[in-house]
C-alpha cells in the first residue's frame, strides 16, 4: 500500500531535519512524495508519470542519513526534467486558484442562507397577527435574526483576502463572489488544459467541475431569491 501527495498539498513531516530540508527542497520543486510500507520512511519522484522520473528513496533512521540527504539535494537540482517541473507549477496554479474559487463561493452561499433567514425573520414578524400567536412568532424570528447574523460572521471568516463584503452584504457583492469564483475556475481550466493526462490532470479537472457546478446553482439561488421579494431563499 502507498500514498501520494502533490507538490500543493502538506506532507508528513519527516523526524529527522536533514530530511526535512531535502523534503521541503523537493516540494518548492514541484516533486512529489510518495509513502511506501516498509523500511524506507516513503520517496520523493520528480514525476510518477514520466518514463524515467527521478526516484530518492528517503530513510526515517540508520547511519549516514544526513549524507544521503545532502546528496538527495543535488539530485533535485540537477534533475533534467523540466517538463514535470512546469507541470508541477501549472497544477499548483490552477489549485490556488480552485481553492479561492471556493472560498468565493462558500462565502457566497453563507450570504444567501443569511439573507434567506432574514426573510424569514421579517415574515414571522408580519404573520404574528394574534396574541396567542404572536409571543411564539417573536421568538422564531429572534432565532432566524441571530441564525442570520452568525452565516454573515461565518461569510467574512471564509472571505479570501482582497474580497469586500457589507454587513449585511448586497446582491451585487454576492453576485461579484460568484462571478470571480467563476472567473477563477476558467482561469484553472486554461491550465488544466496544458497538462497531460494523468491521474493528478483528472482529479484536477473533477474539482473544476465541481466548481463550475456550484457556481451554476448559487447563481441561480441570487436570481431567484432576490428576484421574488428583494432577498434570498437559499
Amino acid at each position: 500500500m502507498s500514498r501520494w501527495y502533490q507538490p500543493h498539498e502538506q506532507w508528513p513531516r519527516h523526524p529527522k531535519q536533514w530530511w526535512r530540508e531535502t523534503i521541503d527542497l523537493a516540494r518548492s520543486a514541484q516533486w512529489h512524495l510518495q509513502m511506501v510500507e516498509g523500511h524506507t520512511w516513503g520517496r520523493i519522484v520528480c514525476d510518477p508519470e514520466a518514463d524515467k522520473p527521478c526516484r530518492i528513496p528517503i530513510f526515517s533512521s540508520g547511519t549516514g542519513g544526513e549524507s544521503a540527504a545532502l546528496t538527495a539535494r543535488r539530485t533535485i537540482q540537477r534533475c533534467d526534467h523540466p517538463a514535470a517541473a512546469e507541470s508541477g507549477r501549472v497544477l499548483f496554479r490552477a489549485t490556488e486558484l480552485l481553492e479561492r474559487a471556493e472560498a468565493l463561493l462558500e462565502a457566497a452561499s453563507r450570504c444567501l442562507q443569511a439573507t434567506g433567514k432574514m426573510a424569514e425573520a421579517e415574515e414571522l414578524l408580519l404573520g404574528a397577527a394574534t396574541a396567542a400567536d404572536e409571543a411564539e412568532k417573536l421568538a422564531q424570528a429572534l432565532m432566524s435574526e441571530e441564525d442570520s447574523n452568525q452565516l454573515v460572521v461565518a461569510a467574512f471568516e471564509v472571505l479570501p483576502e482582497g474580497s469586500e463584503l457589507d454587513c449585511p452584504p448586497t446582491e451585487v457583492q454576492v453576485g461579484a463572489l460568484i462571478l470571480n469564483a467563476a472567473a477563477h475556475a476558467d482561469e484553472a481550466q486554461q491550465l488544466a488544459d496544458g497538462l497531460p493526462t494523468g491521474d493528478s490532470s483528472d482529479a484536477l479537472q473533477a474539482r473544476i467541475d465541481q466548481v463550475r457546478a456550484r457556481v451554476t446553482d448559487l447563481s441561480s439561488q441570487l436570481e431567484q431569491g432576490w428576484n421574488a421579494n428583494g432577498s434570498s431563499s437559499a
